[in-house]
C-alpha cells in the first residue's frame, strides 16, 4: 500500500503545527480563503497533478517497492489594505509568503520522517508568483515536498 495518504495527513499536521493561526487546507480551496493560507497536496492547477509518484524495485527483492513522490503545496499571502508610499505594498505580502514557507520548512526538518510513515521528506523546489490585483497585492509560493519511502506490505 502506498504511503501517500499517511504522508499527506502528516504534512497537513506539520503545517498546522507551524502555523496554528493560519488557514491550512488539505487539498485545494472549496470555501473562502483567508489572507494567509497553506495548501497541502494542491498544485493550484486542474491540469497538473497534486502528487506525482514513481515506484521501483530495490535490489533483487520483489517486495517492498521504493516509492518516490512529490507533493505539490502552496503558501499564499494577500494584503488588500497594505500600502507603502501610496502604492500597494508587494514587499509585505512577499515577505509574509516566504515566512509561511520557512515556518513549514523548519517544522518539516524537525519531523523529516513524517512520524515514521516515510524514510525522508524534504522541500525540494519552489516557485513564486506575485500579483498586483485590484483587491491588493498577493504573493503565492508553490513548493514541492519530495518523499522517499517503502510501500507498506
Amino acid at each position: 500500500m502506498s504511503t501517500i495518504p499517511a504522508a499527506l495527513d502528516a504534512l497537513v499536521a506539520i503545517a498546522v503545527r507551524a502555523w496554528p493561526d493560519v488557514q491550512v487546507l488539505d487539498g485545494g480551496p472549496t470555501t473562502e480563503v483567508r489572507d494567509d493560507v497553506i495548501a497541502i497536496g494542491y498544485s493550484g492547477s486542474p491540469e497538473e497533478s497534486d502528487v506525482r509518484s514513481t515506484l521501483t524495485r530495490e535490489q533483487l527483492d520483489m517486495q517492498p517497492d521504493l516509492e518516490r513522490y512529490d507533493v505539490m503545496c502552496m503558501a499564499s499571502a494577500w494584503r488588500g489594505d497594505a500600502y507603502r508610499d501610496g502604492l500597494p505594498d508587494a514587499r509585505t505580502t512577499r515577505l509574509r509568503a516566504f515566512e509561511l514557507v520557512e515556518g513549514f520548512r523548519r517544522e518539516l526538518a524537525e519531523d523529516s520522517r513524517l512520524g515514521g510513515a516515510v524514510m525522508m521528506a524534504r522541500m525540494s523546489t519552489l516557485d513564486m508568483v506575485a500579483d498586483q490585483t485590484q483587491a491588493g497585492p498577493v504573493c503565492t509560493i508553490r513548493f514541492i515536498v519530495h518523499v522517499d519511502a517503502f510501500t507498506e506490505a
